[in-house]
């Protein structure tokens, strides 16, 4: 898919959103899921879904700022060789605390907002978008079965909604 077209009469925009458009929807959708206004609006299934992105987002975050962190502890004050009080007494210990505890708690909600979207199936194309959206970060099937169910699903759903069987 092309973003413009390349000569002639016809019109430079093609019909169709360019890619580019896409991956900025796909980047307002997560960085707007957390909308109240939004969730109101959308479809249950879709609020559930946008959810689960931010999450899913937060817990990137954290990740990486974990992976950090952690380096940090270890090249500058051999973190693991510390006794736990030794640990307790470098200020940064404390923030890694913090960010697994977060993530224990993103954890299980994720877990459970993956639970609610499985089973319904989607009345919109935006809620088969947002699936997709979803799926799309459960990369490892072994590792998030309910990816498997969310893409059977989603599959399912749009080919209803497109008259395709």
């Amino acid at each position: 898919m092309e973003s413009r077209r390349k000569a002639g009469r016809a019109p430079a925009r093609v019909e169709e959103p360019s890619r580019r458009a896409m991956m900025v929807g796909g980047a307002v959708a997560c960085g707007v899921s957390g909308m109240p206004l939004l969730q109101v609006r959308a479809a249950p299934s879709v609020a559930i879904c946008h959810r689960w992105l931010a999450v899913d987002a937060e817990k990137r975050h954290l990740q990486l700022e974990w992976g950090r962190l952690e380096g940090r502890l270890m090249t500058k004050h051999n973190w693991y060789k510390l006794t736990p009080a030794q640990q307790a007494d470098v200020p940064e210990g404390a923030r890694l605390s913090e960010i697994d505890a977060r993530l224990d708690v993103l954890e299980v909600e994720g877990h459970a907002l993956l639970k609610a979207m499985r089973p319904k199936p989607a009345k919109s194309v935006e809620a088969v978008i947002a699936y997709l959206s979803v799926a799309a970060r459960l990369i490892f099937v072994e590792d998030h079965p309910e990816a498997h169910g969310l893409i059977t699903r989603a599959v399912r759903d749009l080919a209803a909604l497109s008259g395709v069987k």
